[in-house]
């Protein structure tokens, strides 16, 4: 497989950016392992899934369009209500995002999404290893050696780490590679508490199939959907307290079920209506935090996805972003190997740092404008409801906010090396390179 022999990429996390990773550096046939700590590699619990139109796109290119469609559903239109079920507005915004791009926006569940990745990927077995917990990093002039839980030890060349919000591989940049000290503070805040969940079926036949559904509220916001398959709901309360948690106890699950349970999801349907329909041992209640962290490489180690940028789900961009990044990067490195097929740590430094120039300003973008959109939602601030309320009566506004996002999502890079013909809406693709930041998101 290896155009570079000598030449081994390790993988922290098997998620959906671990797994895009993967199939990206397969295409560029450079060698990779990759390391998960959990028992499974697919796992179903709790979240949808958006994966936007640059996302569809880049699938494409890798060759997954037909399994990512086969358990995906289109998503159509977006309904904003009040906490209490008074409608706001209901507009064709991802009908319009696909016709102005040429991709659509699909849903599905983020277990069914790492299905399409792992099925799909040539090798898993032998390449893809569950129960391998990474303790430690380290590096040398010649590669990187990852110690696991189990006392093993895997050799590579550089490490990219998709191992989520709380990244070791973070802490390792953060402190330059020097164990010992404190520990370091984390750029990813948490401001919501979240519950997620799903139906066992999609049996509400009242609820449009493919409609987003949004309710907005004083200090709460839920997200909702019907797919083919299921319904997903979401909902998040802003956090008084900000101090780190990730795990949460039944009761405490059971409590916030307690308090959101008028929280209507759906014109009509209350949290409480869907709640006695869900999948059990499937909600999962979680921080979710926001945040971009200031360094994204150090040595031989650098991140992708949530370990170097996130943001709530009330954006939805936080997999395409992830996705996107990983072209970026994978195609960088593809350009070195070609040049040296054994580059010094100098040389991988370099090539790391482009992959963070060029994706660092745009994905902040996008965390700050998540930021506002989950504020705007949560009615936090001063007259964020009457906005919302005034922005929600005339289009004038949102169709703006629209035009600002249909130009930075045209802007998605994808893989520099795999021939590739992409589909066409209105808005025409960016040519390679000329992906940025847009005034005034």
């Amino acid at each position: 497989m290896a155009n570079s022999p000598n030449f081994r990429v390790v993988i922290l996390g098997a998620g959906p950016v671990g797994l895009m990773t993967a199939h990206a550096l397969h295409a560029a046939g450079i060698d990779y392992v990759v390391l998960e700590r959990q028992p499974e590699i697919v796992r179903f619990r709790g979240a949808l899934i958006i994966v936007g139109s640059p996302l569809v796109r880049l699938l494409e290119q890798l060759g997954l369009s037909e399994p990512l469609l086969e358990y995906s559903t289109r998503i159509v239109s977006k309904t904003n209500i009040t906490g209490k079920g008074e409608p706001l507005c209901t507009n064709t915004f991802f009908a319009d995002l696909e016709d102005e791009l040429g991709y659509p926006t699909l849903g599905l569940s983020r277990g069914n999404l790492l299905r399409v990745l792992y099925d799909n990927l040539p090798e898993r077995e032998t390449r893809v290893r569950a129960n391998a917990e990474a303790v430690k990093i380290e590096t040398s002039k010649d590669g990187v050696q990852v110690h696991l839980a189990d006392g093993s030890v895997v050799d590579g060349s550089i490490v990219i780490a998709a191992d989520g919000v709380h990244s070791p591989a973070r802490e390792f940049i953060q402190r330059r590679g020097q164990p010992g000290g404190p520990k370091p503070e984390s750029p990813m805040i948490p401001g919501y508490l979240c519950l997620f969940g799903h139906t066992q079926d999609a049996s509400r036949e009242e609820i449009p199939l493919g409609d987003f559904t949004e309710s907005h509220g004083h200090g709460v916001v839920s997200q909702s959907a019907r797919l083919a398959d299921t319904t997903f709901f979401s909902i998040l309360k802003t956090l008084e307290n900000k101090a780190s948690r990730t795990r949460f106890t039944r009761e405490e699950l059971d409590a916030f079920v307690e308090e959101m349970s008028h929280v209507h999801l759906f014109p009509g349907v209350p949290l409480n209506d869907l709640w006695t329909q869900r999948q059990e041992g499937h909600a999962v209640l979680l921080h979710q935090e926001e945040g971009v962290a200031e360094q994204w490489h150090h040595d031989r180690v650098v991140l992708v996805g949530d370990a170097a940028h996130k943001m709530t789900s009330i954006n939805g961009l936080g997999a395409v972003s992830g996705g996107l990044s990983t072209a970026v990067l994978v195609s960088n490195l593809r350009r070195l190997l070609q040049k040296t097929p054994s580059p010094s740590t100098e040389e991988i430094d370099a090539a790391f740092a482009a992959y963070q120039a060029r994706r660092l300003p745009i994905t902040t973008q996008i965390v700050k404008y998540g930021m506002q959109a989950t504020r705007a939602a949560t009615w936090t601030g001063e007259n964020t409801e009457a906005k919302d309320r005034e922005n929600s009566r005339g289009g004038a506004t949102l169709a703006r906010a629209g035009r600002r996002l249909v130009l930075l999502l045209s802007r998605s890079p994808i893989l520099d090396y795999v021939p590739f013909e992409s589909k066409h809406g209105k808005t025409p693709w960016a040519a390679e390179g000329e992906d940025g930041a847009v005034e005034g998101l």
